[in-house]
């Protein structure tokens, strides 16, 4: 997950679901000034940085990103930093610093940093496993009456794939840890209600918890080929002259799973992927 390059270009569902949410979400987290305080705004898994600036600010200061204040971008990928800085080294008010939202953050953290008018998460929580960490994170980032808005995946078939991959002998080797990139949720009955235990488990009173059942197309291989790459944490594992192989593997399973259609069956870019998956919203306040 550190093709910061491929990333920007095949995340059409994280975008797509970003814009989606936050325009229904504007009318509650759209900034407004109180007693003279600057806005401060955290995105925690910021990636490329993309969607930070393309739909995240806009809809805070309401299409006018000078309205909030202090912004700082955070991922646990330095590479995923490094680009983030470069592509947006223009936007004067905006920092990206490497986090591990999932680790204790530790009190220089929090005194350099301070706290926080929103935190929003797109895409990023259902990499962590240590949820109580991430959320107790949160909570202690956000100043009083602070928000936040938090989106990721409950479960997708992504991770059935991983778990069916990572069985086989040519593959096992390089997913040994496979179970720390599937979603804590992929398998949970109700998600909601745990994640429910957790926000008020480390002090949230006042939440909202959505669980959608969401849908996305690729509309040919090379469309899933690159969405597939983007987020893949086993290819930089791999020799070069396997990482495709990997990727023919992974297209069979979908196959398999009877994920994929066609009109067409001799041509691969007609091919459709369908790519069903839960999506958890939370918006918390402080």
């Amino acid at each position: 997950m550190n093709k910061a390059n491929l990333y920007e270009q095949a995340n059409g569902v994280q975008r797509r679901d970003a814009m989606e949410i936050l325009k229904e979400y504007a009318p509650l987290i759209s900034c407004r000034r109180t007693g003279g305080d600057d806005i401060a705004l955290l995105d925690i898994g910021c990636g490329s940085g993309d969607v930070l600036v393309d739909f995240i600010l806009p809809v805070l200061g309401r299409g006018t990103v000078s309205v909030v204040g202090r912004v700082l971008g955070t991922d646990i990928s330095e590479q995923m930093v490094r680009y983030a800085r470069e592509s947006y080294r223009h936007l004067k008010t905006i920092e990206f610093e490497t986090l591990d939202i999932g680790s204790k953050l530790d009190a220089s953290t929090l005194t350099r940093w301070g706290q926080f008018s929103h935190v929003t998460s797109f895409y990023c929580l259902h990499w962590v496993q240590n949820q109580h960490t991430a959320f107790s994170n949160i909570y202690q980032l956000l100043k009083a009456g602070g928000d936040c808005l938090l989106v990721f995946l409950a479960n997708n078939p992504i991770f059935d794939i991983y778990n069916q991959l990572s069985r086989s002998p040519k593959w096992s080797k390089y997913m040994y840890d496979v179970e720390k990139y599937i979603s804590p949720y992929q398998y949970c009955e109700n998600p909601a209600s745990e994640i429910e235990d957790l926000l008020c488990t480390v002090g949230f009173q006042h939440y909202q918890i959505q669980v959608r059942d969401k849908l996305y197309v690729y509309e040919g291989l090379d469309n899933l080929k690159r969405a597939v790459m983007a987020v893949n944490p086993f290819s930089e594992r791999m020799p070069t002259e396997l990482q495709d192989k990997f990727l023919l593997d992974y297209i069979a399973v979908v196959r398999e799973m009877y994920l994929a259609k066609s009109s067409s069956e001799e041509n691969d870019a007609n091919l459709q992927f369908i790519s069903p998956y839960k999506l958890v919203i939370v918006y918390a306040k402080k």
